[in-house]
């Protein structure tokens, strides 16, 4: 059994591709927005998304495409910007590194219960050992490397930009537990470097052999060209925090989760790893961190909503700066947002996401 059991819960369900869509590993199909849209109220929200300039002088929303049925119905850019720009993703690289999780999954070469394939944790006695796949992508290891805020002192910072950054996994991986595994989720940049270097030493052939299998099994697949990848002076994968792409190649990343895993009949994906993906994290004091995705349900203490205003059923992926790539499979709906918060609050590229939405009627009964 590749995933355990998922936990019984409401679940919109993910859409299939309409017949006679093709999928955009080549070019994404183009249309106006057709039944079931409020074009007058879409305008609306494409216009105010670009109506917040920042310190540079540019609108600090530099794209925003929309995604319905698997068609591109909308896509504009801030001055200066294009369909040819490559967008940082941020912490949206995580899950990039998840969808290489997924793939090793399914080929059988990880197994999401298995202890993790750490060799400093490996040691007599160590209860790191008790650290798994599935508590690295929960976020729930336990260990003391939490992002720890936004200062040059935070553990994310001095992994992304300080002594961390010269070799991520071996300073991802030294700290202690302050929990036990499995019972207390915190936000962890540097959990998801650990899932990266195990995905690089997991394949092999360092640098060069993990970006042959990212272009192989990923990005050719999904026609993403754009994607450039960051790795470290080791050769370990960013992949907590840097990924380039266009974004139509970030679209095309949240289709293939929209539909559950499958591209153009291929499955890349294990079956049923999407919704495990979008289950939240088992851990009492989480309510919308599920695998390497952010889920829109309640949020417990010190957790915020990850789409405020958005319906309940969406799931994204998110990265500092406000990007985002929202799938919405109630009303088989991609929203990619991508730029800036020189003068923006997540409240307002929520709301910017939300204007969207609204303007696209649900396929059926929608949570």
């Amino acid at each position: 059994m590749l995933l355990a059991p998922i936990a019984a819960m409401a679940r919109v369900p993910l859409p299939a591709q309409p017949v006679g869509v093709p999928y955009p590993t080549t070019a994404w199909p183009e249309s106006a927005p057709q039944t079931g849209v409020d074009t007058t109220r879409l305008s609306e929200a494409l216009d105010g998304a670009f109506t917040t300039v920042g310190t540079s002088g540019v609108p600090d929303t530099r794209a925003l495409l929309v995604i319905h049925h698997g068609t591109l119905v909308a896509e504009r850019y801030a001055p200066g910007f294009s369909r040819e720009t490559r967008f940082q993703s941020w912490s949206m690289a995580k899950t990039v590194t998840q969808a290489l999780v997924g793939i090793l999954v399914r080929q059988g070469r990880l197994e999401v219960h298995a202890a993790a394939p750490v060799p400093a944790w490996r040691g007599a006695g160590d209860p790191r050992a008790a650290i798994t796949i599935e508590h690295l992508l929960h976020m729930t290891t336990g260990l003391d490397n939490a992002d720890g805020g936004e200062g040059p002192e935070s553990f994310a910072a001095k992994l992304l930009f300080g002594p961390g950054s010269r070799d991520a996994f071996s300073f991802a991986t030294a700290p202690p537990l302050v929990h036990p595994p499995g019972t207390h989720w915190a936000y962890s940049t540097a959990t998801s470097m650990i899932l990266a270097g195990i995905v690089g030493r997991t394949v092999g052939g360092g640098q060069e052999g993990l970006l042959a299998f990212m272009q192989s099994e990923l990005f050719d697949p999904l026609g993403m060209p754009s994607a450039v990848p960051e790795f470290d002076p080791t050769g370990t994968f960013l992949g907590g925090a840097f990924t380039w792409a266009t974004a139509r190649d970030w679209a095309r990343l949240g289709l293939l989760y929209l539909r559950d895993g499958v591209w153009d009949g291929r499955r890349l994906l294990p079956e049923g790893w999407v919704d495990y993906s979008r289950t939240p994290a088992p851990a009492a004091n989480n309510g919308v961190y599920a695998a390497h995705l952010w889920v829109n349900l309640s949020p417990k203490a010190g957790q915020f909503q990850p789409l405020t205003g958005s319906p309940s059923s969406a799931f994204c992926m998110s990265g500092n700066g406000g990007q985002f790539v929202a799938m919405m499979p109630g009303r088989d709906l991609i929203v990619v947002r991508l730029g800036e918060m020189q003068a923006s609050t997540w409240a307002d590229v929520h709301a910017i996401i939300a204007a969207v939405a609204s303007a696209f009627s649900p396929v059926g009964a929608e949570e």
